[in-house]
């Protein structure tokens, strides 16, 4: 076969029902993406800001044994996952994940058969705003279950009347949909509470911590660092003077749950922002 028809197999858009999927591809006993599909894979996510992650597959030619197949397909779905991951790709909440092996109709060319197919929905606009993965009922539960109660509104204030230099404290019931710096609506009385505490103290001087979830890249900080500028935005915005403030984005080098999170609540808990006290 031509390598110019392999390569347009290497990674196919197909549409059905909003559902969307492309295809990425393995040498011979490989478990990691071969150097065509790594291309093909950055080009993608250049155009991938909106969507999120429905299905995983993972599929192997049929050669070896059936158990080794099923395995070795394993180990390529998991591959395709980290590698989302890392980019800050959002999976969905009822993702699945499936190692397929060689039970299925295997192509002429066994080059097409060492594969990850991966479905995808592109989101709406609005979606970002309303629907995208915490829903209000969503949030209680989160909040329930990190025995936390959005009304206490004055935990901040308190925490920060008690603190000292050098002090870090972790700002409660702050919650950031997921792969966003975009705050639940919830949260609003939140950073409301952190402006009267810099009002109230005019001495004092903070650092915003910002941190992610889900991502096992330490080095990857650019959503975290979104997160530190947007509490540092809404409070310059605010009348807060910048030199009272300072931000930084540690990416998941800091978990409080480690990675990989086992539910939504571990992940919401690795979705935080932090204050650093530098000067009370």
């Amino acid at each position: 076969m031509k390598a110019s028809f392999s390569i347009f197999f290497l990674f196919c858009f197909i549409t059905a029902s909003a559902q969307e999927k492309f295809q990425l591809f393995f040498d011979f006993n490989k478990d990691f993406i071969n150097k065509t599909s790594v291309v093909d894979l950055d080009n993608w996510l250049e155009q991938a800001s909106k969507v999120t992650i429905l299905k995983i597959e993972g599929y192997c030619d049929s050669v070896d044994t059936y158990n080794y197949n099923k395995i070795l397909a394993a180990r390529r779905v998991n591959t395709v996952l980290e590698l989302l991951q890392s980019k800050g790709v959002q999976l969905d909440d009822k993702l699945v994940i499936k190692a397929i092996g060689e039970n299925f109709e295997q192509a002429a060319n066994q080059s097409q058969n060492r594969k990850v197919v991966v479905y995808y929905q592109t989101l709406k606009d609005k979606i970002e705003n309303e629907n995208l993965t915490t829903t209000k009922q969503q949030f209680k539960a989160l909040q329930e279950e990190q025995a936390v109660i959005i009304t206490e509104d004055t935990s901040i204030l308190e925490q920060l009347d008690k603190a000292k230099a050098g002090d870090l404290i972790p700002i409660k019931n702050l919650i950031f949909y997921f792969n966003s710096e975009k705050i639940v609506p919830e949260s609003e009385a939140v950073l409301q509470s952190l402006l009267d505490a810099l009002r109230a103290t005019p001495q004092l001087k903070i650092n915003i911590y910002g941190h992610i979830c889900c991502n096992r890249n330490p080095n990857d900080v650019k959503l975290s660092y979104r997160r530190s500028k947007f509490v540092f935005d809404y409070l310059i915005k605010n009348g807060i003077a910048t030199a009272r403030l300072g931000h930084k984005g540690f990416g998941s080098s800091k978990p409080l749950y480690a990675l990989p999170e086992k539910n939504e609540a571990e992940r919401a808990a690795n979705r935080r922002v932090e204050i650093f006290v530098v000067q009370k």
